[in-house]
């Protein structure tokens, strides 16, 4: 076969089975953000406000998660527990730790790789479909895993194939020779104005369950100051920062 007809040949076998990857990948990203609500009202999913009631099973012990999200690189989560405060500040490829009533100090960069694979966990299915190009997809049984990369970091999103919904993220990070693996399993979901959203998750770090969370509250389409993302002090002391009606999860 001449060396011509050969090269040809091999392109073409090459492209099939990519191109059967593409339209199947498309397929799935097409389905879930129909079933989420629809491009315009996943566009309010960029930039949100979310509070949790918060078990933390280790310690037995209940407080809340307060998170601010504006994709696409800013986070802000705030940990408040009956002895204890705790804020994590991501900004591009800036981060910040917050303990108690202390300065801000700068987060190191296992603690920056961890706020990124959160803000990861919170890509919408049009955030995903807009990442098309770094996505990979594999098949299980009755679901399908959506596979992003960003750098050192990745991102498994694992999505039923009975109700397109994302039911569990895996996020995965090696540095320095440690890796680390931070799953959330989601479920409980309705609809908020007009957006699908899940009202609970359970989260394992390590193969380890370490919180169960419920959803109080929950703003789309939210609107930042420019000191949102900001460095500085938490604003009450940890002694009388007391969780009153919290209930039980």
């Amino acid at each position: 076969m001449p060396y011509r007809l050969i090269l040809i040949v091999l392109s073409i076998a090459a492209w099939v089975p990519s191109s059967a990857h593409a339209d199947a990948l498309g397929d799935v990203l097409e389905r879930m953000v129909a079933t989420y609500g629809g491009e315009e009202n996943l566009r309010k999913l960029d930039s949100m406000v979310q509070e949790w009631d918060l078990l933390a099973l280790m310690r037995n012990q209940q407080g809340t998660d307060k998170r601010s999200i504006r994709l696409a690189g800013q986070l802000r989560v705030e940990l408040t527990y009956p002895d204890k405060l705790e804020t994590r500040l991501l900004d591009g490829d800036t981060a910040y730790a917050v303990f108690d009533t202390r300065d801000p100090a700068p987060a190191s960069d296992m603690q920056r790789a961890a706020m990124r694979l959160q803000l990861m966990r919170f890509y919408s299915p049009l955030t995903l479909h807009d990442r098309r190009d770094s996505l990979s997809l594999s098949e299980g049984d009755g679901h399908v895993v959506l596979s992003l990369r960003e750098g050192n970091l990745q991102t498994d999103y694992v999505v039923s194939t009975e109700s397109w919904h994302i039911v569990k993220t895996v996020g995965r990070l090696a540095m320095n020779g440690a890796a680390m693996q931070f799953v959330t399993e989601y479920s409980e979901f309705s609809k908020i104005d007009g957006v699908l959203v899940h009202h609970r998750e359970n989260k394992f770090v390590g193969g380890m369950n370490t919180a169960v969370l419920r959803l109080k509250r929950i703003e789309v389409d939210a609107e930042f100051g420019d000191s949102e993302f900001a460095p500085r002090k938490n604003r009450t002391d940890p002694v009388i920062a007391r969780i009153e009606g919290t209930s039980a999860l």
